[in-house]
């Protein structure tokens, strides 16, 4: 598993912990990664089926890397369908957080996270036989190649200058 910690929980942040993961495995994975319904990814949510309308940029994003969405269903019949990551998170934040530590930034804080990372490849899941980074050995040749070109995880403007060639102060995101 790969984290990061964001000043905001907001749709860059979502795409740039994405690129940091997917570069750090090595690749994209093929079969389908399961998500919360999250605004980032989830623009709305069509009854209690796994059926969405997509965020654009989401939808930019998922298909520049070839990612096939699982949504999880809504409500309590989907509760158990995270339960496992949410597990690994909550294992992640008491082991690691807690007490929170003394950085200066936040690049500082994601260095010390990478490290834990790294050292949870050597960790074994309750009685499994085998630790993370085996299991991830035994998957990484699974993964698709990365795309050659990056994709653009920061906000997208669409500037307005007025008739003395200023930029007009009030900023409004751009729908791709």
């Amino acid at each position: 598993m790969q984290r990061r910690i964001f000043a905001s929980a907001g749709q860059e942040a979502f795409f740039e912990g994405h690129v940091h993961a997917l570069n750090v495995l090595g690749g994209v994975p093929t079969g389908k990664v399961r998500y919360d319904n999250l605004r980032a990814a989830v623009a709305q949510v069509l009854g209690f089926s796994r059926h969405r309308v997509e965020a654009e940029r989401w939808t930019a994003f998922r298909s520049h890397y070839g990612l096939k969405a699982l949504y999880c269903q809504p409500g309590i019949r989907g509760a158990h369908e995270k339960g496992g990551v949410e597990g690994q998170i909550g294992w992640f934040r008491r082991n690691h957080l807690v007490p929170v530590p003394e950085v200066a930034t936040l690049a500082e804080l994601n260095t010390m996270i990478d490290r834990w990372d790294q050292e949870d490849d050597a960790r074994l899941i309750r009685s499994r036989p085998r630790t993370i980074g085996e299991y991830f050995t035994a998957e990484q040749p699974l993964l698709a190649p990365l795309p050659q070109e990056p994709f653009e995880t920061g906000r997208l403007f669409t500037l307005r200058v007025d008739r003395y060639s200023l930029l007009l102060t009030e900023l409004r995101p751009e729908i791709p």
